[in-house]
């Protein structure tokens, strides 16, 4: 679920603010005092050669990590609701600021911070898999909504499992099953035309419920011409759903000449959860209406029991 910081939770984000920043005062203080220890203990002692080839990978991989971290921020600014508080280490979150992303809705998470649970989502760097290690992916987030690179320098960003990783995936796989049974329904809806993929995509309970329900609602007034959904992330986990579909904003023409602004009147007066961004491109006959809800995926929409 969408997880928006309330008056306690602020509070709660400041203090985690606070002790992050002096635990980097503290790690600070404690690598200048060790420098000082070791220049008293051994002044005369050279510094060990560093070989060149460990030198270029060590800068690769460097580079491989800020190129991760300013595509994973980038994502994140378009692809993430303001008011979904996002959890990362200080310089993920330095970099999440420079793209745009309002610092309020920032956790930034230092050494022994703790946990990630006040978030709505969770940004995976070196740094926090290192602080967090295995619990980041099996109990605080275990779902991926996005993921850039390979190897130690991919940034991955988590869905938080406020209850626990099990408890997260049990109402995941109860909201895939409702998924598919909305999306089958609107397979057999006469008002509704999808072509083969796009209803293999929504007999599988992959197309989000935000979706779904906007569609289904849709199509008890006009008639709705799905032409493909998309955008569950770059390397997504499985069962992500797809947030996005384009449909066909010129049916009818031209009987029905003012079908796109009906469509567009209708998106632009819901309210969230059900409010999305929405794009017209073409003209004419071409006219297509994109609608993208924003990551990451509610559950329980359709189940009515949506997780705390």
């Amino acid at each position: 679920m969408l997880r928006v910081a309330d008056q306690p939770e602020a509070a709660r984000l400041a203090r985690r603010r606070a002790v992050a920043g002096g635990s980097l005062l503290v790690v600070a203080a404690a690598a200048a005092a060790a420098a000082t220890g070791v220049g008293l203990a051994r002044p005369h002692a050279p510094a060990a050669p560093r070989q060149a080839g460990t030198t270029r990978t060590d800068g690769a991989a460097l580079a491989a990590a800020a190129t991760n971290r300013n595509l994973a921020a980038a994502w994140i600014t378009a692809q993430v609701s303001h008011g979904v508080i996002v959890a990362c280490d200080p310089l993920m979150c330095a970099t999440l600021q420079r793209a745009g992303f309002p610092a309020s809705d920032l956790d930034p998470l230092g050494t022994g911070a703790g946990d990630p649970l006040g978030s709505g989502l969770v940004v995976s760097t070196t740094a926090l898999r290192t602080e967090l290690g295995a619990r980041l992916a099996t109990i605080y987030a275990p779902m991926v909504v996005a993921s850039f690179g390979s190897g130690q320098s991919t940034v991955a960003v988590r869905v938080t499992a406020p209850d626990g990783g099990a408890a997260y995936l049990s109402a995941l796989h109860s909201d895939l099953l409702a998924r598919r049974q909305a999306g089958q329904q609107l397979v057999k809806n006469r008002n509704v035309r999808v072509p083969s993929a796009g209803q293999v995509a929504l007999a599988g309970g992959q197309v989000d419920s935000r979706l779904l329900i906007t569609i289904a609602t849709l199509a008890h007034s006009v008639p709705v011409a799905i032409l493909g959904f998309s955008d569950a992330g770059p390397d997504a986990s499985a069962g992500m759903p797809l947030r996005t579909v384009s449909i066909d904003g010129a049916i009818g023409l031209p009987h029905h000449a003012n079908y796109a602004q009906t469509v567009l009147a209708f998106l632009r007066a819901q309210r969230a959860p059900y409010r999305a961004t929405v794009a017209v491109t073409g003209a004419g006959p071409a006219t297509r209406i994109v609608i993208e809800f924003a990551a990451p995926s509610p559950l329980g929409l359709l189940t009515g029991h949506p997780p705390s």
